[in-house]
């Protein structure tokens, strides 16, 4: 759904997107499911669905409509042609190699974490899941340590933008949900250079991050994550974080040398 409204804006866009996102959040709806969700007629849901389904936006399956196959080439556009995603994807193409576990290349986009590219390795667990949080953008900055390290090292301004109207929802009984331990901890992660994630997101997992930064900004952040069985000990005390830091910062040398793009 719409967030925020403003006096520029084309409701008829608004309410296209409203439908478009209630399609992906439900897995898929009936028009009057749809309707009362949007809080629009019927007839109306049915005409933006028509002019969607023409367009290949929107796609029909007996009563149920579902977001189109057209919306997967516009995402891999975004991506492709993303300067960090190309900087980047050598870099965590090596780690899984090495690691044989799951690397992310995450950025921040209207406070929502948005996987820009994953990979899982030969040892790598939980990659249904990230499979199925992929397509819905969330709110983790507080609780994944991709999100922590871009919460932490952005500047202060955007920082306190972001906190300013923040849920900090619960994942797992260790998320963090106190706002004032949350800057104590992003404190320290600008100090140490990168964040942890302590079974925060998802029980029985931990992950490492560190952000990638040009030109004085935060553009996104690199994350490996295993499950705590392996992810431990100095692994997870020092010798996974400096790996991160060390490849986090090979990123930002690759993007110095990288034509501009989409960022």
């Amino acid at each position: 759904m719409a967030e925020s409204r403003s006096p520029r804006r084309i409701n008829a866009v608004d309410r296209t997107i409203d439908i478009l996102e209630t399609l992906r959040e439900r897995d898929g709806a009936t028009v009057s499911e749809l309707a009362d969700a949007v809080d629009l007629s019927a007839g109306t849901v049915h005409t933006y669905l028509a002019t969607l389904s023409d367009r290949g936006y929107v796609s029909q399956r007996d009563d149920e409509y579902h977001v189109g196959l057209f919306a997967l080439p516009l995402g891999e556009y975004v991506r492709t042609h993303s300067a960090v995603y190309d900087a980047a994807k050598p870099v965590v193409d090596e780690l899984v190699e090495e690691t044989g576990e799951a690397a992310h290349l995450v950025v921040e986009h209207h406070g929502r974490e948005i996987p820009l590219y994953e990979r899982f390795g030969s040892e790598a667990v939980g990659e249904r899941l990230y499979e199925e949080i992929k397509g819905y953008p969330r709110r983790n900055l507080h609780c994944s340590a991709a999100g922590k390290a871009m919460l932490a090292h952005a500047t202060s301004e955007r920082r306190e933008s972001l906190l300013s109207d923040y849920e900090l929802v619960e994942r797992t009984p260790e998320t963090t949900t106190d706002e004032a331990t949350l800057r104590e901890e992003l404190e320290a992660i600008r100090d140490r250079g990168f964040a942890r994630n302590d079974e925060e997101q998802i029980r029985g997992l931990r992950a490492v991050g560190a952000p990638i930064r040009n030109g004085g900004r935060v553009k996104a952040a690199l994350s490996l994550s295993a499950p705590t069985s392996r992810l431990r000990g100095q692994q997870f005390a020092s010798i996974i974080p400096e790996r991160i830091v060390q490849a986090a910062n090979v990123v930002e040398v690759n993007l110095q040398t990288t034509e501009p793009g989409v960022e």
